[in-house]
C-alpha cells in the first residue's frame, strides 16, 4: 500500500495548463468562492451583523484570485515543468492556500470584527481555508490528472494504430535548406530555439546534429511541400515516418524514434494534427 501511495506521488503532472484554464481556475474559482460565501455564510459567518457584509465577504474570492494570478506568473520562472509530479501540485497548492489563509486571516483581522489577531483566530482560519478552499481543489486537480492519463494513453494507443498500417511514402531524394543538401530519409526532427533550427539527422547510424539559421515559421514554409514532416510541438517538426511508438502520462506525449535514444514532445494542441496526418498516409 506504501508503494503504490509513493509511486502515485511521484507520477507526472501536467505543470503546465492551457490559458483558459488558468484564468478559470484564478478567476473562477475566486468568483466561485465569493458566491459561495454570499449564498451559504458557512462558519458562523451568517451570525454577523456588520455594515457592507457581502462587500467584505466578496473580498476572499479577490485575495483568492490575486494570489494564484502571481503564482502562475512567478512559477515558470522558478519550477521544472518536465519534472513536475502529482507531490509537487499538492505541496505547491497547499503552500499556495497557506499564503491566501494568512492573506485572509489578516484582512478579517482589520475589517471584521468578529476576529481578533490571536493563535486561536489563525488556528480557525487554517482550518476554515482548507476544508472551504484547499481539499476541494486538490480532490478535483487529482481528477484531471488521472482524466489527463486517461487521454493521453488513448491519443498514443490511436497514434501507435496509425503508424502501424502507415504506408510510407516515397521520399523526395533531397532537401536544400541554406546550404545543407539532406536526404529526406535521414531526417528525424527540427527543435526551434530564437533564430536557429538544430536538423536532427541518421547518417550512416550516427546522430548528428546540424544548426540552421531561420526561424519555425519560414522553416514551415519551406516544409509545404514534403508530407512526411509534421509540427508537433510549438518547437518540434518531427518526420513522421520515423516515428517508432508514441508514449504518454498525464503531462503529454513523447515519441520515440526509429534508431534514435532521443525522445520528441507533443503539445496537447497538436495531437489531433499528428494523428490525422499518420491516419491520412494509410
Amino acid at each position: 500500500m506504501q508503494i503504490k501511495i509513493i509511486k502515485y506521488l511521484n507520477r507526472p503532472f501536467p505543470y503546465q495548463i492551457e490559458p483558459k484554464y488558468k484564468w478559470f481556475d484564478t478567476f473562477g474559482i475566486g468568483f466561485l468562492i465569493a458566491i459561495l460565501l454570499l449564498i451559504f455564510q458557512p462558519f458562523g459567518i451568517e451570525i454577523l451583523t456588520i455594515k457592507y457584509k457581502n462587500l467584505l465577504l466578496s473580498v476572499f474570492g479577490i485575495i483568492y484570485a490575486v494570489v494564484n494570478f502571481l503564482y502562475y506568473t512567478i512559477s515558470p520562472k522558478i519550477f521544472t515543468s518536465n519534472k513536475w509530479t502529482v507531490k509537487n501540485e499538492i505541496i505547491v497548492s497547499l503552500l499556495v492556500f497557506f499564503v491566501v489563509d494568512v492573506l485572509n486571516w489578516l484582512y478579517a483581522v482589520a475589517w471584521i470584527p468578529a476576529f481578533t489577531f490571536s493563535i486561536a483566530s489563525f488556528l480557525q482560519f487554517q482550518y476554515y481555508t482548507l476544508t472551504f478552499g484547499a481539499l476541494p481543489v486538490l480532490f478535483f486537480g487529482l481528477i484531471i490528472e488521472n482524466q489527463n492519463l486517461k487521454n493521453t494513453i488513448n491519443s498514443a494507443n490511436t497514434i501507435n494504430k496509425a503508424i502501424a498500417l502507415q504506408n510510407v511514402v516515397e521520399p523526395v531524394k533531397t532537401i536544400q535548406l541554406n546550404g545543407f543538401t539532406l536526404k529526406i530519409d535521414d531526417i528525424l526532427y527540427f527543435n526551434s530555439y530564437q533564430n536557429y533550427i538544430d536538423i536532427v539527422v541518421n547518417q550512416n547510424n550516427t546522430i548528428k546534429k546540424l544548426l540552421h539559421r531561420t526561424t519555425l515559421k519560414q522553416l514551415t514554409a519551406q516544409l509545404a511541400d514534403y508530407p512526411q514532416f509534421v509540427q508537433c510541438h510549438k518547437s518540434f517538426i518531427v518526420n513522421k515516418e520515423k516515428i517508432q511508438r508514441a508514449e504518454g502520462n498525464s503531462q503529454g506525449l513523447i515519441l520515440t524514434l526509429k534508431n534514435c535514444n532521443e525522445t520528441v514532445p507533443v503539445s496537447r494542441s497538436y495531437v489531433n494534427m499528428l494523428k490525422n496526418k499518420i491516419s491520412n498516409s494509410n
